[in-house]
């Protein structure tokens, strides 16, 4: 314990001498401590441990001065805070030292309907109640180094809460982060090392890629199970409790006045579901009511003696009415094309018999009359000759 004291004694006398805005914020909220830090996180990551620590309290206190929960650290999966609550405190509990705020929350992921309740008792308390936040810690366990969906559903349930703005005011907390020797080694010997740079970066990276972050966000790796005989383990607990002060004190409070309440993504689905339904009911009730409309009809027609004729199927019609399909009627206009090609070419044989002349005759009437021609030249050609033999004569 003398060993930590003397650690906390270095770093922490000079905030105090300091003008932060988290010292001068407080003067116009007298009701609650500056700084105030909230801690956020799912279900059994270990925020009320490490806001217990913050205020000096035993790692496992029971929260047996708090309602609901609060402060009440547990080993068990269920959810043990149910509401949102503040304490004040000295920093890690000397009392030499600034009072200020830390507001334990109930962790998410556990029923959807406790969950709502939740969400509106966090929005509520700090809206109208602690009005404004220096720091958003939001706590991950050491084995989070991945994006799943509970975890991505959790963090964009807080920037629709908050806002984009409260990504100004937020860092990270690695717990479970044991910093002894044999647990390092474990951490090096896995591909790639676990690193506290490595375990930042990546969680950074992922939270830029999905939230579209301007700036790396600071982390610290605060553990609340920290040996407090071993130096080594001392220290790094000193040194990332320092980190998160120093972050707390330089930090312009956010206002809490504008946050609302965000609705989980399941009830977001559960929502629209419901309104499919709804639209599904509406659509049934105007179905049965055209129905009955039809009925009407029918039975006034019926009274009034109006014939009504029954719709005929495709196939009843052709029944009794020829049908043809469009092959039948490709294949029967090729038939009457060929039969008038048939027609035309005995039309030409029967005009060219009955009303040309014969080509035979034609032809030996035309040699009877060249041979006609023929002996006429021929006579006088005889005549001429036997006239000029007169004349010799």
């Amino acid at each position: 314990m003398h060993l930590r004291q003397a650690f906390l004694n270095v770093w922490f006398i000079f905030p105090h001498m300091l003008g932060s805005p988290a010292l001068i914020s407080s003067e116009a909220d007298k009701s609650y401590s500056s700084p105030i830090i909230v801690v956020l996180g799912a279900t059994g990551v270990g925020k009320s441990s490490l806001a217990n620590v913050l205020l000096g309290r035993d790692k496992n206190y029971k929260g047996k001065e708090f309602k609901n929960g609060c402060f009440h650290v547990s080993t068990g999966l269920d959810s043990i805070t149910k509401e949102t609550c503040a304490d004040q405190g000295y920093w890690m509990g000397d009392t030499n030292f600034q009072n200020f705020t830390v507001i334990d929350t109930p962790g998410f992921g556990d029923r959807l309907v406790e969950e709502e309740k939740t969400i509106e008792n966090m929005v509520t308390t700090l809206r109208d109640e602690i009005k404004y936040v220096h720091v958003f810690i939001i706590a991950f366990k050491q084995t989070d180094n991945r994006m799943t969906d509970s975890l991505r559903s959790m963090i964009s349930l807080f920037e629709k809460m908050f806002g984009k703005k409260f990504w100004d005011n937020v860092i990270l907390e690695a717990t479970h982060w044991n910093h002894g020797d044999d647990a390092e080694r474990i951490r090096s010997e896995s591909h790639p090392p676990l690193t506290q740079k490595f375990w930042s970066e990546e969680f950074n990276r992922i939270l830029q890629r999905e939230f579209s972050l301007g700036r790396d966000l600071d982390s610290v790796f605060i553990d609340t199970y920290y040996h407090n005989k071993s130096p080594k383990e001392l220290e790094v607990f000193s040194n990332h409790s320092r980190i998160l002060w120093e972050y707390a004190l330089s930090r312009e409070p956010f206002e809490c006045k504008d946050i609302e309440i965000a609705l989980t993504e399941i009830r977001e689905l559960q929502n629209h579901i419901d309104s499919l339904v709804k639209q599904e009911e509406v659509k049934k009730t105007l179905i049965e009511s055209l129905l009955q409309q039809r009925e009407q009809l029918q039975r006034s027609l019926t009274q009034y003696q109006v014939p009504t004729p029954s719709p005929q199927s495709e196939f009843s019609y052709c029944t009794t009415n020829k049908c043809y399909t469009p092959t039948e009627f490709a294949l029967l206009g090729l038939g009457v094309a060929v039969l008038g090609v048939l027609l035309g070419v005995l039309a030409i044989s029967c005009l060219k018999q009955q009303c040309l002349p014969d080509e035979k005759e034609e032809m030996l009437e035309r040699e009877r009359e060249l041979a006609r021609q023929s002996r006429q030249e021929s006579s006088v050609t005889e005549l001429e000759d036997s006239q000029v033999h007169l004349v010799d004569q």
